[in-house]
C-alpha cells in the first residue's frame, strides 16, 4: 500500500521558514512579558547574586535554590514546547487566529495577574475566557468537519516525513532559543547603560547568549520527540515496502465526529496544536512547577505579604475539595445536593472536637496538648468517615426521591445539622463555638509558630489525592454507573445498576471528602462556630460546580477558583477600593450615594454576585471546562438541530409515511 500523505502536510514542509517566525514571534512576546516587564530577569538575577556570586540578598539560600529550580524548568519547557508546536503544527490556521488565542489565553491572563494579584487575575482571566468563547462561536464560522472528511485529512507519515518533523522541531526550539538570547542581550545592555546591571553579571550575560542557541538545539529535538509519538506512523514490511499503519484511522472511522474530533486532537500534524493534548501536557508540567515552588517564587513575583497570600490560597483550597466532592454527587451521578455544607460542618466539628480540649471535657481522656497535633493525620481519615456515615444516613431516606423533592430534603439537612451544633452546648459550647483547636504536627513540628507555607503544601496534596480518587472513581464501574443514573434511572436499573448501593455511594463518597475539608479547615482556622456554616454556603458550593462544568473535574477546579475571587477576593474588596479617591469605584460610589443614601458594595454584594452568575449562564451555560460527554451532547445538538416528530412533518411531505408509520 502507498503511504498516505495530506497536501496540508506538503504545504506545511514546504513552507519552514514561515511556521518559524509565526511561532518565534507569538511565544517570543509572552515570554518578553514575563522576562522583562515582570520579575522574571529580576528572579534569575537575585538566584545568580545570592548562589554564584555570593553577593547579599534580601533572600534565603532555600528559597534561592528553588527559585533557580524553577527558573530552570520553566524556560526549558517554553523552549522545548517551541520545538513541538512547529512540529505539530499542519500550516494551516491563520496568524490572525493563533494571535487572538495568544493574547487572550497568555497576554491578558498574565497581565491580569500582574496588575491585580493571582487569584483576582485568574478568575478574570476565566471570565475573559467565557466571554471570547462565547463571541468567537458568533463571529467566527465554526470547523465543522464530518468524520468521513476528517478523516481524509489525517496523515500517514513514512519515516522521510517524520524526519522532517524532527528537523522542524530542532529549528524551531534552536531559533527560539535564539531570538530570546538577542532580545535579552539587547535589554541587558541596554539595561547595563542606565545602570540597572550589575558589572557582575555581564559574564551571565555573555554566557547565556551563547548557551541559549546550543540549549535551543537540544531541547528542541525532545519537543520533536513528543511530536513524533502523536502521528500516524506508516511502518515497513521485512521487504522493505511501504505498509500504511491505518489501525488509528479505523478506530477512527466508528466513532461518532465528536468523538473523532477528540481523538484527533492527539494526532499530529493538525491545526490547532496550541491545544491539543501534547501542547496541554507541557502546560501541566508548567503549572505542576509553579504550584511546588510557589511560595519560594511568591516574593519575586508580588513583593512582601507572601504569608498572607498562601493563607487565602490554602482556603480557596478547601474550596477546590469541596466542589470536587459535589461533583461526584452532582456531576456524576445527577443528584441534586443542596445540604451539602452540612458535611462540611461535621467534618470540621469532628476534629475541633478532638482537637481541642473539648475531648477531654467529654470523656474525661485528658490528651496532653503536645501530642495532640500527631493525630491530625490518621483524624483526617476518620473525620472523612464520619462524613461519609451521616452522608449515608441523609442518603438512605432519599433513595425514591429526586429532582426537586430531592433538592427540599438536602436543603432541609443543611439547616438542621448547624442548627443542631448550636444547640448542643454540652458538646460544641453553642454559639461560642470551640477554640483553641490544636495545628498539625509533623516530624516533631508544631505548625502553628510557623507561615502558612505547610497549610500551602498540606492543601496542595489533598487536593492532588482529591483529583485522583475523582479520576478513579469516575473511569471506574461505580463512576459508569453513576453517570447511567444521571442519564436515565430507569434505563440504568434495567440494565442491573443496583439504585440503591449506588446513590448511597455517591453521597457517602461526596461526603467523605467533605469532611477532609472541614478537618483542614478546623484545624487551620484554629476554632469553629456554627454561624461559619448556612444555606448560602452550600449555593456557593453548588455555583462552582455548574459554573466550572458539571461532570468536569478540571472545569470544577477553575470554578471553584474563579468563585472563591470573586466572592472573597473581589466583591470583598469593593467599599476598600471605592474608599481611595483615585479609584474609578470612588465616583461612581459618591454618584449612588447621592440618590440612595448610605449606599455600600458590601449591602449589594450578593446582587453583584448573582447578576454575574446570571450572566454567565447565559453566554456559557455548558460552564467554562465542560465534560467530554457533555460537550459532545451540546456539539451533536448543534450540528443535528432540533429533533423533527411525526407532528412536526407536513401531510403529504416526504417522510410524513414513514413517520406516521403509514402501510
Amino acid at each position: 500500500m502507498s503511504t498516505l500523505i495530506s497536501p496540508h502536510v506538503l504545504l506545511a514542509v514546504r513552507d519552514n521558514r514561515q511556521l518559524l517566525l509565526k511561532w518565534i514571534v507569538a511565544l517570543l512576546v509572552p515570554l518578553a512579558v514575563f522576562t522583562f516587564l515582570w520579575n522574571g530577569e529580576a528572579m534569575a538575577n537575585q538566584v545568580l547574586l545570592g548562589l554564584f556570586v555570593g553577593v547579599s540578598t534580601s533572600f534565603d539560600t532555600i528559597t534561592l535554590i528553588f527559585a533557580a529550580i524553577f527558573v530552570v524548568v520553566f524556560y526549558a519547557v517554553i523552549i522545548t514546547l517551541s520545538g513541538y508546536l512547529v512540529a505539530a503544527d499542519s500550516g494551516q490556521r491563520s496568524v490572525v487566529d493563533l494571535w487572538l488565542d495568544v493574547l487572550v489565553y497568555i497576554l491578558v491572563p498574565l497581565f491580569l495577574v500582574i496588575g491585580t494579584g493571582l487569584i483576582i487575575g485568574l478568575a478574570l482571566a476565566a471570565l475573559v475566557w467565557a466571554i471570547y468563547l462565547y463571541v468567537r462561536s458568533r463571529v467566527f464560522t465554526k470547523r465543522t468537519i464530518k468524520s468521513g472528511a476528517m478523516l481524509s485529512e489525517l496523515a500517514v507519515l513514512a519515516e522521510e516525513q517524520r524526519g522532517e518533523l524532527m528537523r522542524r522541531a530542532v529549528l524551531g526550539g534552536f531559533w527560539f532559543a535564539t531570538a530570546f538570547a538577542v532580545v535579552s542581550l539587547v535589554l541587558d545592555l541596554i539595561f547595563y547603560v542606565v545602570g540597572q546591571l550589575p558589572d557582575i553579571l555581564l559574564v551571565w550575560v555573555v554566557l547565556r547568549t551563547i548557551l541559549l542557541p546550543i540549549v535551543g538545539y537540544f531541547l528542541g529535538y525532545v519537543g520533536g520527540l513528543a511530536a513524533v509519538r502523536r502521528t500516524i506512523a506508516a511502518k515497513t514490511n521485512g521487504n522493505g515496502r511501504g505498509v500504511t499503519n491505518v489501525s488509528k484511522k479505523r478506530r477512527l472511522e466508528v466513532l461518532s465526529t465528536a468523538r473523532a474530533l477528540e481523538e484527533a486532537k492527539d494526532l499530529v500534524p493538525n491545526d490547532l496544536p496550541l491545544s491539543s493534548t501534547g501542547a496541554q501536557r507541557f502546560y501541566l508540567l508548567l503549572l505542576t512547577a509553579f504550584i511546588l515552588f510557589y511560595p519560594f517564587i511568591d516574593p519575586f513575583l508580588f513583593g512582601p505579604g507572601t504569608g498572607g497570600r498562601l493563607a487565602g490560597y490554602g482556603d480557596a483550597g478547601y474550596y477546590v475539595i469541596l466542589a470536587l466532592g459535589l461533583n461526584i454527587v452532582v456531576g456524576f451521578a445527577g443528584l441534586l445536593d443542596l445540604g451539602y455544607v452540612a458535611f462540611f460542618a461535621i467534618g470540621s466539628y469532628t476534629w475541633a472536637i478532638f482537637g481541642s480540649t473539648q475531648w477531654g471535657l467529654l470523656t474525661g481522656l485528658t490528651i496532653p496538648l503536645n501530642t495532640i497535633g500527631w493525630y491530625f493525620w490518621p483524624m483526617l481519615l476518620v473525620t472523612a468517615l464520619v462524613a461519609a456515615f451521616f452522608g449515608l444516613l441523609l442518603g438512605a431516606p432519599t433513595l425514591r426521591l429526586r429532582g426537586d423533592y430531592l433538592a427540599i430534603v438536602t436543603l432541609g439537612f443543611g439547616e438542621i445539622v448547624p442548627v443542631i451544633f448550636l444547640e448542643l452546648d454540652q458538646y460544641t459550647n453553642g454559639a461560642n463555638g470551640i477554640v483553641g483547636v490544636e495545628s498539625p504536627h509533623l516530624f516533631g513540628v508544631d505548625w502553628s509558630g510557623f507561615t502558612p507555607g505547610p497549610y500551602y503544601y498540606l492543601i496542595v496534596v489533598l487536593i492532588v489525592l482529591v483529583i485522583f480518587a475523582n479520576i478513579r472513581l469516575r473511569d471506574s464501574r461505580l463512576g459508569r454507573a453513576w453517570v447511567a443514573i444521571r442519564e436515565d434511572e430507569i434505563a440504568a436499573a434495567s440494565s442491573g445498576v443496583n439504585l440503591v448501593n449506588t446513590k448511597l455511594l455517591a453521597f457517602a463518597a461526596g461526603a467523605f471528602f467533605s469532611g477532609i475539608a472541614g478537618a483542614y479547615h478546623s484545624a487551620k482556622l484554629g476554632s469553629i462556630t456554627p454561624d461559619s456554616f448556612s444555606f448560602g454556603d452550600s449555593v456557593i458550593y453548588l455555583a462552582m460546580v455548574v459554573i466550572g462544568g458539571i461532570g468536569s473535574i478540571p472545569g470544577v477546579i477553575v470554578g471553584a477558583l474563579t468563585v472563591y475571587a470573586i466572592n472573597q477576593f473581589i466583591l470583598a474588596q469593593l467599599d476598600t477600593l471605592a474608599a481611595d479617591p483615585a479609584s474609578f469605584l470612588h465616583a461612581v460610589s459618591a454618584a449612588i450615594v447621592q440618590v440612595f443614601p448610605g449606599f455600600t458594595f458590601g449591602n449589594v454584594r450578593n446582587l453583584v454576585f448573582g447578576v454575574i452568575l446570571v450572566i454567565v449562564m447565559i453566554f456559557r451555560p455548558e460552564g467554562f471546562i465542560p465534560s467530554a460527554r457533555r460537550k459532545r451532547e451540546l456539539r451533536r445538538k448543534e450540528e443535528e438541530g432540533p429533533e423533527v416528530g411525526s407532528l412536526d412533518v407536513v401531510p403529504g411531505a416526504p417522510g410524513f409515511e414513514s413517520e406516521m408509520r403509514i402501510e
